[in-house]
């Protein structure tokens, strides 16, 4: 896996990007954090990203929202969702928009790093 690698959070909960922040920071130093959904389309706009970590529940825009608009803007980017709501209706919805893994808040170091791992192409 390459040090190099852009990743972007996307999380309205400081603590959230803190933690994951931590986690990937053992792996990848080019970490940006963007606290909505608004933010991070913001961002996206001027800077290309390797893999986004996106929450679901945000205010303003929810994820799902969020992911749909960075789609229509025709990037193709590795999308994973980290999120506590794990109703399948919601996880539909987020596959049918071409996220790569849908993770469970307070996720695990192993999961996380495996799943960004495999979104941008070093992994099995």
């Amino acid at each position: 896996m390459s040090k190099d690698k852009k990743i972007l959070i996307v999380d309205d909960s400081v603590f959230a990007r803190m933690a994951i922040k931590k986690i990937i920071s053992k792996k990848f130093t080019s970490i940006s954090e963007a606290s909505s959904g608004s933010e991070a389309i913001e961002l996206l706009k001027n800077e290309k990203f390797d893999c986004l970590l996106v929450d679901y529940l945000m205010p303003g825009i929810n994820g799902i929202t969020t992911i749909k608009i960075i789609r229509e803007m025709g990037l193709t980017t590795p999308i994973i969702v980290i999120s506590a709501n794990q109703q399948k209706t919601i996880l539909d919805k987020f596959f049918e928009l071409g996220v790569v893994a849908v993770l469970k808040k307070q996720v695990s170091e192993d999961e996380l790093l495996n799943a960004i791992d495999k979104a941008i192409g070093g992994g099995a």
